[in-house]
């Protein structure tokens, strides 16, 4: 039986074991359905429309924009939310299939902040024990906040930006759609940590390789391009104003 845990004791994988175990037991697996997000075997029966990137199938409620970086091939490095003033940045891992990973992890993101100078602080917030760092940068001040959810043999990685950062009544659609992700980790054996693969879907994909190349001909970089879907604010293009004619 398996309850997905915010938190858990750490543990380090030892000599031997850095790869997560694929042996069968001979045991029967009995799963409770979760609050999410959800894992692929729980994932719930609802008609929410989701977004399938491969290793999760993600909601984008109304109000919210998609924005994912891509290579030509559809690879993702990059998947974010947003909406008002708020964003969310997602990742997600490959865990043990025993224990979870996010104290650990805790620890390492707060010595990478604190390594750049910046300030971290654990709180209890909506989804357990939540970081909130400040980093100065030539900007200013800027806060985000981490959270960390563990499931079976996976890892969501959740990166609160904006208002939501310091706010947890900001972006509730955020919260929405982190809630209602879900995670197919697949069977194949990853080292814990290591980041899951997300992709386009092939419409998509084929549309970043379209933009890609024509960015290439054009002489400009043809290696990554930003798709954007959902209710993603479309940038505000300044125009230059018409020369006035010159008088005779």
């Amino acid at each position: 039986m398996f309850r997905r845990r915010r938190s858990s004791k750490k543990q380090r994988p030892s000599e031997g074991a850095v790869l997560d175990s694929l042996a069968e037991s001979g045991e029967e697996t009995v799963r409770e359905a979760t609050e999410g997000p959800f894992d692929a075997a729980d994932a719930p029966d609802d008609e929410l429309r989701r977004l399938d990137l491969g290793a999760i199938r993600l909601p984008i409620p109304k109000g919210v924009g998609f924005q994912a970086q891509t290579d030509a091939k559809g690879n993702i490095s990059q998947v974010v939310l947003t909406t008002g003033s708020s964003a969310l940045q997602l990742l997600v891992r490959a865990a043990p299939r025993t224990e979870g990973i996010w104290e650990e992890m805790r620890e390492e993101l707060s010595g990478q902040v604190t390594g750049q100078g910046g300030t971290v602080e654990p709180v209890e917030g909506r989804w357990g024990t939540e970081l909130i760092a400040k980093i100065s940068g030539k900007k200013g001040t800027n806060t985000v906040r981490f959270v960390g959810v563990d499931g079976p043999r996976w890892f969501v990685q959740a990166t609160f930006q904006g208002k939501r950062a310091t706010d947890e009544d900001a972006a509730p659609e955020l919260d929405e759609a982190l809630r209602n992700v879900v995670v197919d980790r697949g069977n194949l054996a990853m080292p814990a940590r290591e980041a899951l693969p997300l992709k386009l879907p092939p419409k998509m994909a084929e549309e970043a390789a379209a933009r890609i190349a024509q960015r290439k001909a054009e002489g400009g970089d043809g290696t990554r391009a930003i798709v954007a879907a959902g209710d993603t604010p479309q940038p505000k293009v300044r125009r230059k104003p018409s020369p006035r004619p010159r008088k005779r």
